[in-house]
């Protein structure tokens, strides 16, 4: 069932609300994969509300906010970033995709990955690419419905460790008639 949802375009103003929800989101999804501390440390580093102002004014982000009930209900940006080389085509990279845990299931995901699918045509690419934990198969497996596969893997340090994360990518879809 598809939530009431209105999905919008970020602005500057909507870093404060999307740093607190950033961080829970990133903590809910992870607090049964990884240690609390590092959690805590990454988010600390990466949802302050100066750091998403930061990528809010970015003119290679591009961020879209769910609001279901008033609500921030969930979140994805788009971004321009050089993919690495298992990547082929012209890419714009599914940098965050993350959804309040009562909205999973609930095909908000999927209306948000297809505002990053029409993004990424927007800016002409044919590819979307995107990192993603191994151990998060929740994930993986909606990514895999839309039609991403595994193309390699790429290096993400996360509580002093550097990983091999999984690098999926698919074509971009046409826009719908």
């Amino acid at each position: 069932m598809t939530p009431a949802a209105q999905i919008r375009l970020a602005h500057a103003d909507d870093a404060r609300s999307l740093a607190r929800f950033a961080a829970q989101a990133f903590t809910d999804t992870y607090r049964d994969l990884d240690n609390a501390q590092d959690i805590a440390d990454y988010c600390a580093e990466h949802f302050q509300p100066g750091v998403l102002a930061d990528v809010l004014g970015d003119p290679a982000c591009t961020t879209f906010l769910a609001h279901v009930a008033g609500q921030l209900a969930g979140y994805a940006i788009v971004r321009d970033k050089q993919p690495p080389p298992c990547v082929s085509g012209p890419a714009v990279q599914l940098w965050r995709l993350y959804l309040d845990q009562r909205f999973i299931g609930q095909r908000l995901g999927a209306r948000l990955l297809q505002q990053a699918q029409a993004e990424a045509r927007r800016r002409g690419a044919t590819t979307l690419w995107l990192g993603v934990y191994d151990r998060n198969v929740r994930a993986i497996e909606f990514y895999r419905r839309f039609g991403f596969t595994q193309v390699g893997v790429s290096e993400f340090l996360f509580g002093g460790v550097l990983y091999a994360d999984p690098v999926y990518a698919a074509p971009v879809p046409p826009a719908a008639a």
